[in-house]
């Protein structure tokens, strides 16, 4: 079952990684997986996807190629978004900066793209 192999890689990654919670999005905002509490998961999941794209626009708008990742810096807390693949996106939430989780991030990311590709 997917979801089991989704709470798999992001509780490996929470734990490699000092993430306080993750989520899996589609492209379009749909949300296909969460580990975070005491948030509405589907709004974030849209708002994250939203994020997402609108960099992806702003990059390409200035010719400087696909971000690596888009984070959002607050007083306490970071959300660190990355792209898993053509249909996917992760996102994180984590008090380390960005680059300390960033590798932890790309690695699942691989994996969630791979899960979304296998045939069901």
């Amino acid at each position: 079952m997917r979801e089991d192999t989704y709470k798999k890689i992001l509780s490996d990654l929470e734990a490699e990684a000092d993430i306080e919670g993750s989520c899996i999005v589609s492209r379009d905002g749909i949300l296909i997986y969460s580990s975070m509490k005491d948030i509405h998961a589907e709004a974030f999941a849209a708002m994250l996807a939203t994020l997402l794209s609108s960099a992806e626009v702003a990059m390409d708008e200035i010719k400087a190629g696909v971000p690596k990742k888009v984070v959002v810096d607050g007083k306490n807390r970071k959300i660190v978004v990355i792209g898993a693949g053509a249909n996917a996106l992760l996102a994180s939430v984590t008090h380390r900066g960005a680059d300390d989780v960033y590798e932890a991030m790309k690695a699942a990311a691989r994996k969630i793209d791979k899960t979304l590709c296998e045939k069901k």
